[in-house]
């Protein structure tokens, strides 16, 4: 036994070698294929029950043909937690990103509880044990396999084969994110290089150099990308069309069927909002899309727009790129930002305070602390119109509603501020349940902070 699991785990994963070692399966370990389980969720299960899926977890490992995911829902005979029947969840593929907490979202979307979770990345070779994954050591020749093993209430035939295909369609996202990750980084590249070639006024020089710079960020691992699509722009009149072109989509959007748009209930290739956009003199637009992400982590996806142009500086259509921000877009400071920082700067203009004063101080503690995902897309007249109001709640905590309505009604931002010591889930249930009526619609998403 290996000394990366504490006292407890260590000794029911002894009781459960001696269980294996009794059933002559001495080669199956499970020290290995409960990697990462808690005593907790371990020391609801006999030995037995133990043994039993740790041979059949080596098994659904070996099955794997090395080709599409095995997504497999077994239910153990006999085995039980708290008197309930548990089915388990196998998820068997090549190691890649995004693979544990894209299935983990699927999962908790569609099943309450997960008595078990495990996830072991393994070197597998035919007749030979299992080896766990070592970054650093050379196994070329051997498959790195991801196993994810997940413990769940004993699943209806129909919920079963609805949880898998889902599954497969997760995977299937997962897939197309990763092997035109590359891909994706090129064509950032290339749209990057199409604007510093370009000609730009004088009084535009600042806002390109910080588009450029915003897309240099993104491409340092600030940004998860997971689609782009290339679209072409005509104007005629009045006359605005956006369709898209015929280079192939990369990621989730290499499907031309995927849309990440969406006016009133329809899914749309565009909106009044983007065409008002490359009508408009910045280089970049950075929004909500109305798509929920399925890889990584389930949120709805950022959308950045980048404007590209034909050899005589005329807009000639857009570069719409769908992801995440990744934590370190959340953690660094907004004077770090790209675009971020040229608004923050002009928001302390606005005021006018000495940056080493109190004022001065609760202002750069207001912005830092602002929701970032709103910093992106709110602008600077409503920021400082909203900052000045939040400042006054530093000394004076009070019930403070501040509306963000989105320009082309997709949606409005609310953020809520309530003295800590109102504040429960009872009362944000009562402020959702009133500001859904004020607005006349639903709920998508609320963080409390």
């Amino acid at each position: 036994m290996g000394g990366n699991h504490d006292k407890g785990v260590a000794e029911i994963l002894d009781a459960v070698n001696k269980v294996l070692a009794a059933q002559k399966a001495p080669a199956v370990d499970p020290e290995i294929l409960f990697l990462g389980a808690s005593y907790d969720d371990l020391s609801q299960y006999k030995p037995e029950y133990l043994a039993q899926i740790a041979v059949t977890s080596e098994q659904e490992i070996r099955n794997w043909d090395g080709k599409p995911p095995r997504i497999t829902l077994l239910d153990p005979v006999g085995v039980e937690i708290g008197g309930n029947p548990i089915s388990v969840l196998s998820v068997t593929t090549g190691n890649k990103p995004f693979l544990y907490d894209s299935v983990m979202g699927e999962v908790t979307a569609l099943v309450r509880d997960i008595y078990l979770s495990s996830h072991p990345i393994l070197y597998v070779h035919e007749n030979e044990p299992l080896k766990l994954y070592q970054p650093g050591v050379d196994r070329s020749k051997e498959a790195t396999v991801s196993h994810i093993q997940l413990h769940l209430p004993q699943l209806s035939a129909a919920a079963s084969k609805h949880l898998i295909e889902r599954l497969e369609y997760v995977l299937g996202q997962v897939r197309l994110a990763v092997q035109d990750w590359k891909a994706m980084l090129l064509r950032i590249d290339s749209a990057a290089a199409d604007l510093s070639y370009l000609r730009v006024e004088d009084d535009q020089l600042e806002q390109r150099d910080e588009a450029l710079a915003f897309l240099a960020w993104l491409r340092a691992n600030n940004f998860t990308f997971l689609g782009m699509r290339e679209y072409v722009y005509s104007e005629e009149g009045d006359s605005r069309e956006l369709k898209r072109a015929d280079a192939r989509g990369l990621g989730m959007l290499s499907d031309p069927d995927v849309l990440v748009l969406r006016q009133g209930t329809d899914q749309v290739t565009t909106t009044p909002e983007i065409l008002d956009f490359l009508h408009g003199p910045d280089f970049l637009i950075i929004t909500k899309a109305n798509v929920r992400s399925v890889v990584h982590r389930r949120a709805y996806m950022d959308y950045i727009g980048i404007k590209r142009f034909d050899e005589n500086g005329k807009v000639s259509g857009e570069l719409r790129v769908v992801g995440l921000f990744t934590s370190t877009a959340y953690t660094h400071s907004v004077k770090e930002i790209p675009l971020l920082r040229l608004k923050i700067s002009q928001v302390i203009g606005n005021f006018g305070y000495d940056p080493e004063s109190h004022s001065g101080k609760v202002l750069i503690n207001t912005l830092e602390s602002y929701p970032r995902d709103e910093l992106f897309q709110i602008g600077t007249d409503l920021l400082t119109v909203f900052c000045r109001q939040i400042n006054e709640l530093t000394d004076r905590p009070r019930v403070r509603v501040l509306p963000r309505i989105d320009r082309f009604d997709r949606f409005v931002s609310i953020i809520v501020y309530v003295p800590r010591d109102q504040y429960d889930s009872i009362v944000r249930g009562k402020i959702a349940t009133y500001l859904k009526l004020a607005y006349m619609g639903r709920l998508s998403i609320y963080y409390p902070s």
